[in-house]
């Protein structure tokens, strides 16, 4: 079974770099919209924590990731079924990540016997990193599986996007209604190159910062969670930059806390926690 907190913040997949934690900080934060845009969704804490919007619209350019959720809420029977199919063990495990190295089209997702064997990869990883070999402490049974249906239900009716951000810009012209949501892949990780499955460069964070002048020219509001970079604190200077000391998930050390920027074009307030709150 999910740890409790799950129910306020239904993922469906613990995610390196998520904002499980941090998102119970910045949901109230978030001003009042009607169109929501989470460019880069990962796990989806906020989405999954926040109350939904009258439009929501979820990218991201980690193909399986989004045949996952595309499986969830359309094929959620065979996924289920395939999952129950699939018992742990460290030969499937190997074989599946080895599987999962050849890349999927959108055109031929939503696919759920792949979302399976993904999701299965995920949930038995050590500290949920697709990299790392199998933990022998990992849960999975039907009790599990089953408790996904309240991911599900939370994601009925949201358009799913598999784009470049860039793409995904061109696609949603910025309207005044509109809170943008970011948490790109971070500087520091982009230039280890180790962490993420879809790094950013350096010309891909200048692009991200001139997309964000715009939405703040065009009248729509964002926020971005950051690493506390120089380039990051050099580049958002102009706009409302707070530090909140984390630690993250993945740490060898207990004490280590880091700064996570989260920079927003408008003063942020906590008077919408009520608001806001998970359904």
């Amino acid at each position: 079974m999910p740890d409790p907190r799950w129910w306020e913040c239904p993922v469906i997949i613990p995610y390196m770099g998520g904002k499980f934690e941090l998102s119970r900080k910045l949901v109230p934060m978030i001003p009042e919209h009607s169109r929501y845009i989470e460019v880069f969704l990962g796990g989806g804490s906020m989405f999954f924590r926040k109350r939904k919007a009258k439009l929501n619209v979820l990218n991201d350019k980690h193909n399986d990731l989004i045949n996952l959720y595309l499986s969830v809420m359309h094929y959620w029977e065979i996924f289920m079924h395939d999952c129950e199919s699939l018992l742990k063990s460290r030969t499937l495990y190997d074989e599946f990540k080895n599987e999962l190295k050849e890349d999927i089209k959108y055109v031929n997702m939503p696919y759920p016997l792949r979302a399976a064997k993904y999701f299965y990869v995920i949930k038995n990883a050590f500290n949920v990193n697709f990299h790392n070999p199998i933990s022998k402490e990992a849960e999975w049974n039907e009790k599990m599986w089953n408790c996904l249906k309240t991911s599900r239900d939370k994601l009925a009716d949201t358009m799913i996007e598999n784009l470049d951000f860039r793409e995904l810009f061109k696609k949603y012209p910025t309207r005044e209604d509109d809170f943008w949501y970011f948490d790109p892949p971070y500087v520091i990780a982009g230039e280890r190159g180790d962490y993420y499955v879809h790094s950013l460069d350096m010309d891909d964070h200048d692009a991200l910062f001139e997309m964000c002048k715009q939405i703040d020219n065009e009248g729509g509001k964002f926020m971005i969670s950051y690493d506390d970079h120089e380039y990051v604190n050099d580049k958002y200077k102009d706009f409302d930059i707070l530090k909140i000391p984390m630690k993250y998930s993945g740490q060898t050390t207990g004490n280590d806390y880091k700064n996570e920027l989260v920079i927003t074009n408008y003063q942020p307030t906590n008077t919408q926690e009520q608001l806001w709150k998970s359904q």
